[in-house]
């Protein structure tokens, strides 16, 4: 965690999605529209409570809504944790794997999803708020009491991040396997609570929110391509589950873990066939592999492995491999942070060439568009253009670059290229910074 935490205190792009949410959540907090008409330039995809809940929030803090975002982020990674805890606790009784289970999360998504852990984004806010519906949806069946306060917390959280959608996926789909007699009434409901909040959404901000909501987007099996190879990270943890899991597939635990790891393993691809979508879509799958960790290590006993080593033994042998498999990658951030003065200063620069280049096109009259969004925010430049949406209007076929070029010209807008180093860019190989600081010889080369 040293690497997210340090790093966010800087004013650099960690992630694309970081100044978009500012700037809506920047209209949030005065009151402003939040989804444009269709034919205008930028475009808002995402439902509107964490731009008022983050807006209303810097504005009562006085802070700028960008820090306020990222604040939550680690708010929300540690809630997660403690989620993945109880759920373990609820599922097997023992505290041991719901503690490895907890710190594995906090491992795997600081390591996993670095762009994300740390930066203005609410989708672990929304996920943290899914997860808790779902503590209170285990606790629930357990009791044989009704699941509709903890549906309707799920339904809510739908209203921050919408595609969260393991979670709900997992629960309804669970009360019908288990013959639940609340199953009929908790999904005619719960359908009933997303219809009535799409409702009230159009009436709040008219007709708008559903073009908005079903933004332009290219689908194609290559951008599944694209991300697969991100699951190497959770492939492991995976593995470990699944060979528990064969030995105590009849267990309520290894029924309802397989379907929650499915349903998000699903929900990942699917997601990702959509052009631009990232390591966000995994995130429902690592929270549910978390959970399959520490119900493993409770009832790794079961196991053809266990059967063999030993139940204390097997414990050991999850616990290193998991700790190998953080440790075996050339990107570390954050043993870079303490080894690397010039890792460090890297930053500084990079917020330097912000802060220069913003000051550059704050002197530009009128409209400026930028391939960094934090610059013309920074600038105090409106919102003015979505570059997502003109990328997906001729990704799609719908228009052209020269389109797209004759529509910011119409409009009036400047647009202003990358120019500078504006992220957190440095090089993160260890072994190539080990490399550089290895002595080297000196040669002499003779006459003869």
């Amino acid at each position: 965690m040293a690497w997210p935490i340090w790093r966010a205190q800087f004013l650099i792009e960690i992630w694309p999605t970081e100044s978009w949410n500012a700037y809506w959540q920047d209209a949030a907090a005065a009151w402003s529209p939040l989804y444009p008409a269709p034919e205008s330039l930028i475009g808002n995809n995402y439902p509107p409570l964490s731009f008022y809940a983050v807006g209303i929030l810097g504005k009562l803090l006085g802070l700028d809504n960008l820090f306020v975002g990222r604040a939550l982020s680690f708010v929300a990674l540690g809630a997660l944790a403690i989620e993945v805890f109880a759920a373990v606790r609820l599922l097997t009784v023992d505290r041991i794997g719901a503690v490895v289970a907890a710190l594995w999360y906090v491992a795997i998504m600081a390591r996993n999803s670095t762009i994300y852990i740390g930066a203005d984004d609410p989708q672990l806010a929304g996920l943290a708020i899914m997860g808790a519906g779902l503590v209170a949806f285990i606790k629930a069946w357990q009791r044989q009491a009704s699941p509709m306060p903890a549906l309707l917390l799920i339904v809510l959280a739908g209203f921050w991040k919408h595609n969260n959608i393991a979670i709900p996926i997992t629960a309804v789909s669970w009360l019908w396997i288990m013959g639940s007699g609340h199953a009929y009434r908790a999904t005619i409901r719960s359908i009933g609570a997303v219809f009535a909040g799409l409702c009230a959404c159009v009436l709040v901000f008219g007709i708008n929110f559903i073009p908005n909501l079903l933004a332009t987007r290219q689908y194609a099996w290559s951008n599944v391509m694209t991300n697969i190879g991100h699951l190497q990270w959770s492939a492991l943890a995976f593995l470990i589950w699944a060979a528990w899991v064969i030995g105590d597939r009849r267990s309520v635990q290894a029924k309802f873990t397989a379907l929650h790891i499915l349903v998000a393993l699903a929900a990942c691809i699917l997601q990702w066939l959509g052009h631009g979508v990232s390591g966000n879509a995994e995130f429902d799958f690592i929270f549910a592999l978390a959970i399959c960790i520490g119900v493993t290590f409770n009832r790794v006993k079961a196991s053809y492995v266990a059967s063999r080593l030993g139940t204390n033994r097997t414990r050991d042998l999850i616990i290193v491999a998991l700790l190998l498999r953080l440790l075996a990658a050339d990107r570390q951030e954050t043993a870079l942070l303490f080894l690397s003065d010039d890792f460090r200063s890297s930053l500084y620069q990079t917020e330097r060439n912000v802060l220069f280049e913003a000051k550059q096109v704050a002197a530009i009259p009128g409209d400026v568009g930028c391939a960094t969004k934090l610059i013309c925010r920074a600038a105090g430049k409106r919102f003015a253009v979505d570059e997502f949406k003109m990328e997906e209007l001729v990704a799609t076929g719908r228009a052209t670059t020269g389109d797209i070029s004759s529509l910011l010209a119409s409009r009036g807008v400047a647009w202003v290229p990358r120019m500078l180093p504006t992220g957190a860019e440095a090089d993160t190989s260890f072994l190539r910074w080990l490399g550089a600081r290895a002595p080297r010889g000196n040669a002499n080369y003779g006459d003869g």
